[in-house]
């Protein structure tokens, strides 16, 4: 699937979450590229890749965050739900290794 149909159909996602579960707002995030293998003294080689996830959607509805994991094509991997501390671990964790796309506001 063209990156372009992916991310229409990421913002059709986004929307339906936050018109049929009242979410506050939902945030559309690309994963960035991990270095995997490092070679040299001052990395002379440096690798990097997406390993499995290349998109998360973030619903906050309340006080709980639920977190999409989506694949290059956008089939869905699963999901996680995060309240309390957990969630503001994980949401810092995902501001650090993310990029935003899009984010909705009800």
């Amino acid at each position: 699937m063209e990156s372009r149909s992916v991310l229409k159909l990421l913002r059709e996602f986004a929307r339906r979450e936050l018109r049929e579960k009242k979410a506050d707002r939902v945030y559309i995030r690309w994963v960035k590229m991990e270095s995997t293998l490092r070679r040299g003294w001052l990395p002379d080689i440096l690798v990097r890749e997406i390993r499995g996830v290349n998109y998360l959607v973030c619903v906050f509805s309340g006080d709980v965050m639920r977190v999409y994991y989506l694949g290059k094509s956008g089939e869905s991997l699963g999901a996680s739900d995060f309240t309390g501390d957990e969630k503001d671990k994980i949401w810092s964790n995902v501001l650090e290794k993310t990029r935003n796309i899009s984010c909705l506001q009800s």
